[in-house]
């Protein structure tokens, strides 16, 4: 194959056209320095050239004015891909153009071209939702977990089922669950409230047998039909805590005050800021997620096992993507004791944040914190 043959067909933005002449500079770009009396010149080096490409291009035949209009059309949009002869396709902007028309060369409109190096536009790149997939995974155990319950109780004759050892039995199903869930409990208090809506429950299993209690019933079954309710009633508060976790939000970094108002000018106005979350406060749950959800997966079934663990490792990839928006938490040293109040607004600069600081210390008191308080870095 001779050089010919290996030249591309010139195009821009897929219009084609002909070249004559192509030119593109090479080197170093820099700035000589000639001083009197001395006879070697200096030369300060500013970096490589620039690849400008200048082309001398022509259109030809019938059509040619067809052709210059689409050739105009592609060079008014300003940026594209140059197919060179010589270099090949580059990514380029367009700059300086002329083009020319004259009688005695009818039929051929002539372009003087050039083109700037441009950035290629990147490919576009999928961001994984971890709050997505949290409450997909989600689903997917409480679907899970009602399947596993419907199977228990097929194999359960409900007629043999003792209505009131049924009803002692789930007694303790609210128990149970707190102890299991008091990781989780420990560290955010909100999840006790999902926690105490299942103390219900005795009462609404009892009515759903209510009236086919026999003469003669079984232990065994209702000890099973005991646990496959305790079953449901957990993995639906794991349900629970994952969608009450998908609800964080993963933050954006945190705007600094360009000045500190003063905390009449905040009782008036109160600052407005973005809740960030405290990274060691998500990473504590990651790991009470961990200690909560580790003692389900004992005793799951092998389909179930993998609802549940799917579950757990979501759960940990969004906090660990919450985790890594927020901000550290730090220790201040203070030498007498201060109100929260005082704290909030020597840390932040605002005055509404003395909730954080209570909350951070467990202070007994907003009016007594202690000599060394635990507040986020910012």
């Amino acid at each position: 194959m001779n050089w010919r043959d290996r030249l591309l067909p010139a195009s821009f933005r897929g219009v084609g056209f002909w070249i004559d002449q192509a030119k593109t500079p090479v080197g170093r770009k820099g700035q000589l320095h000639e001083y009197p009396q001395r006879d070697l010149p200096y030369f300060e080096d500013l970096g490589q050239q620039a690849k400008t490409h200048d082309l001398t291009a022509f259109i030809i035949g019938a059509d040619c004015l067809e052709q210059r209009d689409k050739l105009l059309k592609a060079l008014e949009a300003g940026s594209g891909e140059l197919v060179h002869p010589w270099l090949g396709r580059l990514q380029v902007k367009v700059g300086e153009c002329d083009m020319t028309h004259t009688r005695q060369d009818g039929g051929l409109v002539t372009f003087s071209l050039k083109f700037y190096p441009d950035r290629p536009l990147p490919f576009p790149t999928a961001t994984v939702s971890t709050q997505k997939v949290l409450l997909a995974k989600a689903d997917t155990l409480l679907g899970s977990a009602v399947a596993r319950f419907e199977q228990a109780m097929t194999l359960i004759k409900a007629a043999r089922i003792g209505i009131a050892n049924l009803r002692n039995s789930l007694t303790g199903v609210y128990e149970v669950i707190k102890e299991q869930l008091k990781p989780l409990i420990e560290q955010y208090r909100q999840i006790t409230e999902l926690v105490k809506a299942v103390k219900e429950l005795p009462k609404e299993v009892a009515a759903e047998f209510k009236g086919d209690a026999p003469k003669i019933t079984t232990g065994k079954d209702t000890n099973a039909a005991a646990q496959a309710m305790a079953d449901l009633v957990q993995d639906t508060m794991l349900v629970k805590v994952a969608q009450w976790v998908a609800s964080m939000p993963v933050a954006t970094p945190a705007v600094k005050l360009s000045s500190t108002p003063s905390v009449a000018h905040q009782a008036d106005q109160p600052v407005t800021r973005q809740e960030v979350p405290v990274t060691e406060e998500m990473k504590a749950l990651q790991k009470a997620v961990g200690v909560a959800i580790d003692p389900m997966l004992d005793k799951a079934d092998p389909k179930h096992h993998q609802a549940i663990n799917d579950v757990k490792e979501a759960l940990i990839a969004h906090l660990k993507a919450v985790a890594s928006s927020g901000v550290r938490q730090v220790t201040k040293s203070f030498q007498e004791s201060l109100p929260a109040l005082v704290v909030a607004y020597k840390q932040f600069a605002d005055a509404t944040r003395v909730t954080q600081v209570t909350q951070s210390n467990a202070m007994n008191h907003p009016g007594f914190s202690p000599n060394d308080v635990k507040v986020s870095r910012e």
